[in-house]
């Protein structure tokens, strides 16, 4: 019996758009549990910036890995595989894009997924993203420069020793798998050329784990405030800490990003971000 469609009329669609090792985990399984939002089983979807890439490519070899792997671990078929399977066969075709959450929605009046790339999103498809829905609301978390950098090393790259990842930092802001995911900037200004101030989130890890920050959340999404639980740990990278004799030359590389956003969200970023300017002085 075909699954019965909800409109998705008069709801708001949430767009989470990183940063990456910004807490954004922590976010999808807050939102996730909140009985007004309908999230995708699916964490981080990768449909937007991908819609025409070939299905024998990236994300598409990522998702089929997924479903091998669960079948070896004897998974069932439950909500989240099926809704893999559902991800695989949309491909880039934005209708089923918007049945794979008719099919789903129910009352929550708010929907919508979070994909960490998707802060390297250019103009021309956050506009496509906008145009497909009704009612758009984009959340972008942010995080020390120089912490996020860090924490997104130890959590992606495979080392022996610190000193063997430290040696690695020379050069890594230019690398093309860090340098999309730590332009602050650039997100920042394609976010706001696409979208009203109304429609857009900002919020700094560093703030994220309070219930101040929580209701701003629920505030911005127009639903009611929920508690959150702080102590649940998700996606925690190897607590390692860079060396504070590094940890100048790599601000000094990061610098834009910090003085930018300072400049842009004045007192409420948060002080390390300042601290760490304050070691080029």
């Amino acid at each position: 019996m075909p699954q019965a469609m909800t409109s998705l009329k008069n709801r708001t669609f949430l767009l989470g758009v990183g940063a990456h090792k910004a807490g954004t985990t922590w976010l999808y399984y807050y939102l996730e549990s909140h009985p007004q939002v309908y999230m995708s089983p699916v964490k981080e979807m990768h449909f937007f910036g991908n819609r025409f890439e070939p299905e024998n490519a990236w994300p598409y070899t990522r998702f089929r890995r997924r479903l091998r792997e669960s079948k070896q671990r004897s998974e069932g078929g439950g909500k989240p595989l099926t809704a893999l399977r559902a991800r695989l066969a949309m491909g880039g075709d934005m209708k089923a894009y918007r049945r794979f959450f008719r099919r789903r929605v129910r009352e929550e009046p708010v929907f919508g997924e979070i994909t960490p790339a998707y802060a390297m999103l250019d103009v021309k498809e956050l506009e496509f993203a906008r145009s497909r829905f009704d009612n758009v609301r984009v959340i972008f978390l942010m995080r020390n420069p120089v912490d996020r950098l860090w924490s997104h090393m130890r959590f992606s790259e495979d080392f022996d020793t610190i000193d063997d990842l430290e040696d690695r930092l020379h050069g890594i802001t230019q690398k093309t798998d860090y340098a999309g995911r730590i332009d602050y900037v650039r997100t920042i200004q394609n976010l706001q050329q696409v979208f009203t101030p109304d429609q857009l989130h900002f919020e700094f890890y560093e703030h994220l784990f309070s219930d101040a920050a929580v209701q701003r959340l629920c505030d911005f999404l127009q639903i009611d405030y929920q508690p959150a639980n702080f102590k649940r740990k998700l996606n925690v990278s190897t607590k390692v800490p860079l060396s504070p004799l590094l940890r100048p030359d790599v601000v000094a590389d990061l610098r834009e990003q910090y003085e930018f956003v300072i400049n842009r969200f004045g007192a409420s970023v948060p002080q390390n971000w300042r601290d760490d300017l304050a070691l080029l002085d």
